[in-house]
């Protein structure tokens, strides 16, 4: 959970400081700007609380009314709907009266959106590692922010993406090669025709002699993803038995409906993140800052006041995140603030 929560609701809490946000002046500035060098390491959470102050418009009173308090629920209902089933469930534990409530009850509850949304740590993330469980199966994994390429014990290689990790075991059987994936991984296949290789994710069953291809399936999004570089690939639905064999440039995307759609492919953008290239091509915005959260180790946070339209296209190679960011702001119509490793997007 994001670790300054309380540090955050202890200034929301002060009519002090929700009052240099709403009405600043000289006298005020002088007693914050001292504030803040005097403790550096609370700069980002002063940022933050002050993002919130603006965003949901408190009043001098310390008060937000019915109209606004309906508002911030919906806006918090609607920017839901897109995290997994987990946050769901912890956002409707929130219990929002229908009368006027205080600056205290509303920091509690943004500070209980904030960890119901972003239950991730600030803390930097322990290296890539592989560790060997009973002897007989190894876990490679990669956390926010990283990448990292594993041999597997045939040879064939798997370049692992950001947040994910891959299990195998230390010897193939005799009869097939099989491996587990979470998350994003590119597979080169050494060729075997007596030894058929098979991905395994949560709901699907990837099947090859010899290729290369891409899985994504990412525990937290709601389909599964393989596009293929090179030869044949069979792709199917481990529940309802139902596949699709996919050829070069093409790529099976597996949703709720339990049916495989079958599409051709921008490789670039299914495989580019491997050689440290960034691709949207008319995605919209909550994928291109669920990507930048994988890529960059970051947590993004769209304040309840924005209101982001419309699709995003754009390459980037080795690029810093804040000049993406820039990029992304400029074409987009919003403002983004950095504060280490949180993102906060606003009017």
């Amino acid at each position: 959970m994001y670790s300054n929560i309380e540090q955050i609701k202890d200034l929301l809490e002060d009519p002090n400081f929700v009052n240099w946000v709403n009405q600043p002046n000289a006298e005020l500035d002088e007693h914050w700007q001292e504030w803040s060098e005097k403790h550096p390491e609370r700069r980002s959470d002063l940022l933050l609380a002050k993002r919130f102050v603006k965003s949901l418009h408190y009043k001098n009173e310390f008060m937000l009314d019915e109209v606004e308090q309906d508002k911030m629920f919906e806006q918090i209902k609607a920017f839901k709907q897109n995290k997994d089933d987990a946050d769901r469930k912890l956002i409707r534990k929130i219990n929002f009266r229908k009368t006027l409530f205080g600056l205290s009850a509303a920091a509690s509850v943004i500070m209980a959106f904030i960890g119901s949304v972003y239950w991730t740590s600030n803390e930097n993330p322990a290296p890539f590692s592989i560790v060997r469980s009973d002897n007989s199966i190894e876990v490679a994994t990669t956390y926010k922010g990283q990448r990292t390429k594993v041999i597997l014990p045939d040879g064939s290689i798997v370049h692992l993406n950001a947040g994910s990790s891959i299990n195998y075991p230390v010897a193939f059987s005799k009869t097939n090669r099989v491996v587990t994936l979470v998350g994003e991984g590119f597979f080169e296949v050494v060729k075997n025709k007596k030894k058929p290789f098979i991905v395994e994710t949560g709901k699907v069953k990837t099947q090859v002699l010899g290729t290369s291809f891409n899985v994504r399936a990412y525990a937290n999004e709601k389909i599964v993803q393989v596009a293929v570089a090179t030869g044949k690939v069979k792709m199917e639905d481990k529940a309802s038995g139902k596949s699709q064999f996919l050829t070069p440039n093409e790529m099976g995307t597996l949703d709720n409906t339990a049916n495989i759609l079958k599409t051709k492919v921008n490789l670039e953008k299914a495989t580019g993140w491997k050689k440290g290239v960034l691709v949207f091509d008319g995605d919209n915005f909550t994928d291109v800052f669920t990507k930048l959260e994988i890529w960059y180790g970051v947590n993004i946070i769209v304040l309840p006041n924005v209101e982001l339209k419309g699709h995003y296209s754009g390459e980037f190679q080795q690029e810093t995140l804040e000049n993406i960011m820039q990029g992304i702001a400029f074409t987009s119509g919003f403002q983004y603030e950095i504060a280490g490793k949180t993102i906060l997007i606003h009017n």
